[in-house]
């Protein structure tokens, strides 16, 4: 199944089971092989990895900062080789990111900024998306 938008639904069910706290997002990303921009985009990038690395974490950053957002990214690597995988899940990169609570991730995806400024990015960038919230015991 290729997912790769998230919506309020998803968001407000999210938030609910996981409460207050730090939450680390853990993406499990597949790249298009080309950016996939609307026609006319004003800011398109080469690849979709410049799209993602360059373009929509630079705007995801800055919109948590215009927000007062502290994130931190913990970790971006390559699928070197899957060990337990089914058909389909062989995902190129991991990302994980961590926010003080959930309400403020969601703040970010939820503004007006990052609808503007980076979600096209992701969406050029990212075929397909498993996107999971988890916290520490």
């Amino acid at each position: 199944m290729i997912l790769n938008e998230l919506t309020g639904a998803m968001l407000a069910s999210a938030q609910e089971a996981i409460g207050d706290g730090p939450v680390v997002m853990v993406n499990h990303l597949w790249f298009r092989d080309t950016p996939l921009y609307p026609t006319g985009f004003a800011d398109p990038r080469p690849t979709a990895r410049d799209a993602y690395y360059g373009a929509y974490a630079g705007a995801l950053r800055a919109v948590a900062g215009d927000l007062g957002v502290s994130m931190q990214l913990i970790y971006a690597g390559e699928r070197v080789a899957g060990l337990l995988v089914g058909p389909g899940e062989d995902w190129d990169e991991i990302v994980l990111v961590r926010y003080e609570s959930f309400a403020e991730f969601r703040a970010i995806v939820e503004s007006d900024a990052y609808r503007e400024t980076a979600a096209p990015h992701r969406i050029a960038a990212i075929a397909n998306w498993r996107f999971f919230a988890t916290r520490a015991k």
